[in-house]
């Protein structure tokens, strides 16, 4: 009975390129089955479909490479087709091919990804909606410009500070006694009536400051703009991590388009694993019972990781519960596992309230004009 199962069942593995792709089909004894190299269209992938279906085999997963970017499209069609669809980290494919020592071509990566498929059963949902929401869609195009806006704010004070530190000394020390370089930038613009009598060359760079000041104020406003649309959005799609102590908009922003559909996390501890927040047994010579040591992992999404690490800070500072909860774990458990612990209950605290939200939406009554449109 189980050698019909390893000839019937396969696992496939797809390494996307930006306008092609490549699919190795491998049954559950690892021989390889079926090879194809298709265009990133609407007919290539559906020779994929066709291909996976001429097979005969029952395909219990699918690794793709890259869902959440050249893998999208194809992540889609497999998801909307009705196979279970998984992300296969690069990192992984790259190793397993060092190992083997292994040529570096779109088919030997294909074999690779499959064979990590078919290794490795508990591999992270692929992509994160099979049909995302408008309101979704609109969320990850404003945190993708704001997270560019903020990246050319960052860059532009990177500038700024050393030409601040070369100006004058009689122009410094009318400068705030601080490191921060916007006040300093802020100081500068009130000055610049009064400014005593200085070099061509320092003038020219009083000049570059007064730009570099006056594209962070418009890059501020810009920022600001996005964010007054974030609530709608996250009103429109019933979210309450806003609820949540420290969860702010941009927070559960950041949550949300990360995350993706909560409902491709069966349980809390998938979450936890996936983000990184589940600690990782450290045992030797502790026999066959339970792990006592434990680490913490460094792998997982590190910006939801990130996101959790910001909502613990804000809540062991002024949360009463939160505080509570640190202190009931502190005789027994250092700082760092302390945190961890926490970050783990408030990775279960932030999917139920995805979980309820997601569904609370989909029972929501259709608008009236919506429903008549």
């Amino acid at each position: 009975m189980e050698r019909d199962i390893n000839i019937t069942h396969a696992v496939a593995g797809i390494d996307p390129h930006k306008h092609s792709a490549t699919v190795a089909v491998v049954n559950l004894v690892g021989v390889i089955v079926a090879r194809l190299s298709f265009t990133v269209t609407q007919a290539g992938i559906g020779e994929l479909l066709a291909l996976l279906r001429d097979t005969g085999l029952v395909l219990d997963r699918i690794g793709v490479e890259g869902s959440g970017g050249l893998g999208r499209p194809v992540m889609l069609a497999l998801a909307a087709a009705g196979y279970d669809v998984r992300e296969v980290p690069a990192s992984r494919t790259a190793e397993r091919r060092k190992r083997r020592r292994r040529a570096k071509t779109d088919i030997e990566d294909a074999e690779a990804i499959a064979g990590e498929t078919l290794s490795d059963p508990g591999l992270p949902p692929a992509g994160q909606h099979a049909a995302p929401s408008s309101a979704r869609e609109a969320l990850a195009v404003i945190r993708d410009w704001r997270e560019s806006l903020v990246l050319q704010r960052v860059r532009l004070l990177a500038e700024a500070e050393p030409v601040l530190v070369s100006l004058p000394l009689s122009v410094r020390e009318q400068l705030p006694a601080t490191s921060r370089v916007r006040a300093a930038l802020r100081r500068l613009a009130v000055l610049a009536p009064v400014m005593p009598e200085v070099t061509c060359a320092d003038r020219i760079k009083l000049a570059r400051l007064a730009v570099i000041q006056t594209a962070i104020s418009a890059i501020d406003g810009q920022i600001t703009d996005l964010g007054k649309q974030v609530p709608a959005l996250l009103a429109e799609l019933g979210c309450t991590l806003t609820e949540i102590h420290g969860v702010g908009v941009v927070t559960a922003m950041t949550l949300i388009t990360e995350i993706g559909d909560p409902h491709r996390f069966r349980t809390e501890s998938q979450l936890a694993r996936w983000c990184g927040a589940a600690p990782i047994a450290l045992s030797s010579g502790e026999g066959d019972g339970q792990p006592h040591r434990h680490r913490l992992d460094l792998g997982g999404n590190r910006v939801v990781n990130s996101a959790l690490r910001i909502v613990h800070v804000t809540q062991a500072r002024c949360h009463p519960p939160a505080r509570a909860f640190l202190a009931q774990r502190a005789p027994d458990k250092t700082r760092r596992e302390i945190r961890r612990s926490h970050k783990r209950q408030l990775a279960n605290v932030i999917i139920r309230h995805m979980w309820r939200d997601t569904d609370r939406l989909a029972h929501r009554a259709p608008d009236p004009l919506t429903a008549a449109a």
